[in-house]
């Protein structure tokens, strides 16, 4: 199984899972046959430098509900962690303690106004602006 998950940096399995995927500065792909790991650097935009042919992403928050539709169509599945390590992540995942998750909460019915037309910060429901302070609207995918 090819996993991916949002890192803060690339430590291998001693990787930190950063706080939301958009966001991330890099991925890293750990194949759970081959203990093989392949980072990349996603500092452009994760959505971009997502590798297609993964199975599963398990990340620690904020994920916005296009990009998650869109994986959910793919056959990629989505695991939410509270792990500080991508190892710890893992474990956790094999050990059956991860859920997976089959929806997410999204901007009200997707018709979104920027904040200048009436949402103040953080009022769109989404939950995830700027709560790790890396950029005002990093991670929740509304557009907000």
């Amino acid at each position: 199984m090819k996993i991916c998950l949002p890192v803060d940096q690339l430590n291998g399995l001693a990787s930190e899972v950063f706080p939301n995927f958009r966001g991330a500065p890099a991925l890293l792909v750990v194949d759970t046959e081959t203990s093989g790991c392949q980072g990349i650097d996603s500092t452009s935009g994760a959505c971009g430098a997502m590798p297609q042919h993964i199975d599963a992403i398990i990340c620690a928050g904020g994920m916005g509900r296009g990009m998650f539709n869109g994986l959910r169509q793919r056959g990629v599945s989505v695991f939410n962690t509270g792990a500080i390590t991508v190892a710890e992540a893992l474990a956790d995942l094999a050990a059956g303690r991860l859920e997976e998750v089959v929806e997410v909460a999204s901007c009200g019915d997707g018709s979104h106004q920027d904040h200048e037309g009436g949402h103040a910060h953080g009022e769109c429901g989404c939950g995830s602006h700027g709560e790790h302070g890396h950029g005002e609207h990093a991670g929740c995918g509304c557009g907000h």
